[in-house]
């Protein structure tokens, strides 16, 4: 203990100094309205996010959120590391998925049971499989078990990254049982944007747009094939046409297509429609038109390229899944969507709704794994993208290497930049680009450049990931708990407060002035360690209360036990704090012990509470202990206490 009284108030007005230094931001930022926060966000967004991280968190429980629980998708990844794309062993795995889903059991148990009853030989699908020891099915079977343990953990990282970047503060992402992750994201607004960056796969490839003639081919045995299935056919059979029909009429439909190689000229392959078409209503397809192209009299030209209407993007798609119609796109071709809808103006002065559609190979030329950095800015004044949001990417010398080789032979052909099967744009090359350098753009806005640059740097995911629970806490909810908390917290406070005026006289003033200056000192800590306070936490900051008082009562009663021996008042203090210094000492430390496992081990609100019942608990020492010994000994120094009000 430190004798000297003025050392002793230099050092408590150090830390309250300190503390009132560490607080201020804190208090700073939760004083703002959300009205004056969105104008600083505007103004000096900057400054508002120094703000904010220097401020004391709010979890998810006090300022509302998402909750989200995640599923890595192991069937995909058991098929993504096979051979088999469309044999026995593919039916296998969607049978165990299906039964491993419905009654909740193991995926790969369910896998053997039918791998073992229908005889297959595992290592012929995965003989170059990573791992693999032996060629029996239990060596398969281990190294796929391996691979799954793998790809969650890895799913954990990047998506650890991911939000690390969305600027989330103390977001809790944890494992939990094989092969699901907990996320909850504290202070979530847009919660369709933080679903999409935790499910975005972030499979990014430079794909070569196939040629309209390429197009056409497809468009007519996919038409040929629907009319000859009957299942669009008018019910005046009559007026019908046959395929050979379709086939016919589509020849001057694609006239333009031979002529060029170039995906510019898509968008020209179906403005000439026929005056039959023209009479109706362009944007609605009749069952007239169906009956003879059925999958081509969806599409249309439009600005951007051929593109189907919004309002017939589910039944086109329905179109596209069907197994007989994948069977007739070759298997070096792909039909994809593009990432987003767009809107296209009339002459009458209405907008039309439209989704592209774009006919690729299937085979990248190059892929995101060659991508060392993806950063989101705006074009350049002067360019194609003047001002527009987009994102910058590098590649390592093999990317650009390629890269440079690729463009330089495709000129005037349209390269589809696909980011997790999405078209995302589809520029024609004007010439070869060196140094390894593109760009994505197409995109709403700079929020989504961020994010589609965010989970570029943070890696692909091993396989998707699916959300099989969600809830959104609304920030009212966490308004109220945050009152009901500190309800809780005045109202133990005051009858504390009451208890010790009333049992210990004076010496509980003192006590309750303690208390005032510990709860002080306990939020500058977690304003230094950056700390979320949860509803635990305030349950934890309530409980330190309770711990702070009993340490000042030990101290009191030992004080009365040394002026019961009829000891004078300075040395019945001085012998009271002695005695108790050592049970205070023992009963904090073994408390604070099991705390700091708590804040070790646990997560989320448990971390929470640990963490504010850790600092609860140091502060409690330094109040009881240092600060009211500093206030007897400052007023035993000037004059000699004759009597003790407790």
């Amino acid at each position: 203990m430190l004798k000297n009284v003025g050392t002793r108030w230099f050092i408590i007005g150090m830390v309250m100094l300190l503390s009132a230094y560490k607080l201020y931001p804190t208090i700073q930022y939760y004083k703002l309205s959300e009205e004056e926060k969105d104008v600083i966000k505007l103004e000096e967004p900057a400054a508002l996010k120094a703000l904010h991280k220097q401020a004391i968190n709010l979890g998810l429980d006090l300022q509302g959120g998402m909750h989200v629980i995640l599923e890595v998708d192991i069937p995909i990844l058991a098929q993504n590391l096979s051979d088999d794309k469309t044999g026995e062993l593919l039916q296998a795995i969607k049978a165990a998925e299906k039964v491993s889903t419905t009654q909740r059991t193991d995926f790969f148990d369910e896998l053997k049971v039918l791998v073992d009853v229908n005889n297959i030989k595992l290592v012929k699908y995965y003989s170059d499989l990573d791992g693999l020891t032996g060629k029996s099915n239990e060596n398969v079977f281990s190294a796929l078990r391996e691979h799954a343990e793998n790809a969650v953990n890895s799913a954990l990282e990047i998506i650890r990254n991911r939000v690390d970047e969305f600027g989330v503060s103390e977001p809790t992402i944890q494992k939990s049982g094989r092969n699901r992750i907990i996320v909850e994201l504290a202070g979530v607004k847009d919660t369709e944007r933080a679903r999409n960056l935790l499910q975005r796969t972030a499979l990014l490839e430079f794909k070569l747009v196939k040629t309209g003639q390429d197009l056409q081919g497809v468009i007519e045995k996919i038409d040929a094939l629907l009319v000859s299935s009957g299942e669009f056919a008018l019910e005046d059979s009559a007026e019908a046409q046959t395929p050979d029909a379709v086939i016919e009429e589509s020849d001057s439909l694609f006239a333009e297509a031979d002529t060029t190689e170039s995906q510019d000229s898509i968008e020209d392959i179906f403005d000439e429609l026929d005056d039959e078409e023209q009479d109706l209503d362009i944007f609605t397809t009749s069952s007239e038109i169906l009956a003879t192209k059925p999958f081509s009299g969806y599409l249309r030209g439009f600005p951007t390229g051929l593109g189907v209407v919004s309002d017939e993007i589910n039944k086109f798609s329905a179109l596209l899944e069907r197994e007989d119609v994948l069977s007739e796109v070759p298997k070096d071709g792909q039909l994809l969507w593009g990432n987003k809808n767009q809107i296209a103006a009339l002459e009458d002065g209405t907008t039309v709704v439209y989704r592209n559609i774009y006919y690729v190979k299937k085979e990248a030329v190059l892929t995101g794994g060659v991508v060392t950095d993806a950063r989101a800015s705006t074009g350049p004044i002067g360019s194609d993208v003047s001002g527009q949001p987009v994102v910058n990417l590098t590649m390592n010398s093999e990317g650009s290497k390629n890269w440079s080789r690729f463009t330089g032979a495709n000129i005037e052909r349209n390269v589809a930049i696909v980011l997790d099967n999405k078209v995302y744009m589809a520029p024609v090359i004007r010439d070869r680009i060196p140094g390894g350098r593109t760009q994505i753009s197409g995109l709403d806005d700079i929020d989504e450049a961020k994010d589609i640059g965010n989970v570029l740097r943070a890696g692909k995911l091993p396989a998707p990931v699916n959300i099989i629970e969600e809830r959104t806490i609304g920030p009212s909810l966490g308004q109220d708990s945050i009152d009901a908390g500190i309800k809780a917290l005045f109202i133990g406070f005051v009858m504390v407060i009451i208890f010790m005026i009333f049992y210990y006289h004076g010496a509980g003033v003192l006590a309750n002035l303690a208390l005032f200056l510990n709860i002080f000192l306990v939020l500058a800590v977690l304003a230094m360690l950056n700390a979320t306070l949860t509803l635990p936490g305030l349950a934890g900051l309530i409980l330190t209360i309770g711990m702070a008082v009993d340490a000042n009562v030990i101290i009191f009663e030992r004080i009365r036990e040394e002026l019961d021996k009829g000891k004078t008042v300075k040395a019945a203090i001085d012998s009271g704090y002695e005695r108790a210094f050592t049970t205070i000492f023992d009963a904090n430390v073994t408390t604070l012990i099991a705390a700091f496992v708590l804040a070790w081990i646990g997560s989320g609100p448990i971390k929470g509470f640990a963490v504010t019942l850790s600092a609860g608990i140091i502060c409690s020492l330094f109040s009881a202990v240092f600060i009211t010994r500093s206030v007897f000994m400052l007023f035993g120094n000037k004059k000699p206490i004759q009597k003790l009000s407790i």
